[in-house]
């Protein structure tokens, strides 16, 4: 699916040039964060080669009441992050198709050119197709058929929404994955899902572990409690001493060598209660 099987330019995909400041980012786009390495290396592409590919963009209708209008006069539908990778490249304008579309319109239309280029995290993929079927007043069974996916993949999606905002950040932050967060979204209560999520990040626990960790949970009476970290096994005295003889027979074989060789070395240890000093002492040149 392309955005332009499904929308009409105004013309025949001309594409225009426009100052980078007479556009302005969609409210609608999906897309919340942009990484900065991938940023950066975009910005270094558009030096080199210029915008290749022209980003979407609709008319902004002047406001029909006295009030302060926009200074932009272009709203972005899709490529955003070209257009700001453009300004940090020192661009004035940038190459644009002129769309004819309604805020359902463009809010649709940048959902699918990010799904298109899988620029979206699972949480804003669900955010966005939360935000069309608002806008929109489609049913999930509709919306499915206009995405092309099956309903089922669309009702998970939506599902994973009902983790906390902090807890989609935790997910995100530690790098969990979408079957990680949809094992979650099974417990219904956060307070409940805390220490499970837990026990998933301290542990690194694949998507099939954790899937069997919340099984383990929802099947038990009992609250789960992470488990407790090992204790570091401390070596015994006994052995602690024998380790102090070797260290001692070590050295006074080390020092021997160095005399049978002709060079001057000696050595002492200082024993206390709670710590050992050995020194030990070599003469680097003769003295005689």
């Amino acid at each position: 699916m392309s955005i332009s099987s499904i929308f009409k330019p105004t013309k025949k995909e001309n594409t225009v040039l426009l100052p980078l400041g007479e556009l302005m980012p969609n409210p609608m786009q999906p897309r919340r964060c942009f990484d900065e390495a991938e940023m950066i290396a975009l910005c270094e592409s558009i030096k080199q080669f210029g915008v290749i590919q022209p980003i979407a963009v609709k008319r902004i209708e002047p406001l029909p009441f006295p009030m302060p209008q926009p200074k932009a006069k272009y709203e972005i539908i899709a490529g955003e992050r070209r257009w700001r990778a453009a300004r940090l490249a020192g661009l004035t304008h940038i190459p644009c198709i002129i769309h004819d579309a309604d805020r359902q319109e463009s809010a649709m239309m940048a959902l699918i050119e990010n799904l298109q280029r899988s620029d979206l995290s699972f949480f804003e993929e669900a955010l966005a197709m939360q935000n069309l079927m608002l806008l929109s007043g489609k049913s999930q069974t509709e919306l499915a058929s206009t995405l092309s996916i099956s309903q089922s993949t669309l009702s998970n999606k939506l599902r994973l929404l009902r983790l906390s905002e902090r807890e989609r950040l935790m997910i995100a932050e530690n790098g969990l994955s979408e079957r990680h967060a949809r094992a979650l979204v099974r417990i219904e209560s956060e307070r409940e899902r805390r220490p499970i999520m837990l026990e998933i990040i301290n542990n690194h626990l694949s998507a099939p572990d954790a899937e069997r960790l919340v099984d383990l949970h929802l099947n038990s009476n009992k609250t789960f409690k992470p488990s407790p970290k090992r204790k570091k096994k401390v070596k015994s005295v006994k052995g602690a001493i024998k380790d102090i003889r070797f260290l001692y027979n070590t050295i006074d074989k080390a020092v021997g060598i160095l005399t049978a060789s002709g060079i001057n070395a000696d050595w002492c240890k200082d024993e206390q209660d709670d710590k050992l000093t050995v020194k030990i002492t070599v003469a680097l040149r003769d003295n005689a």
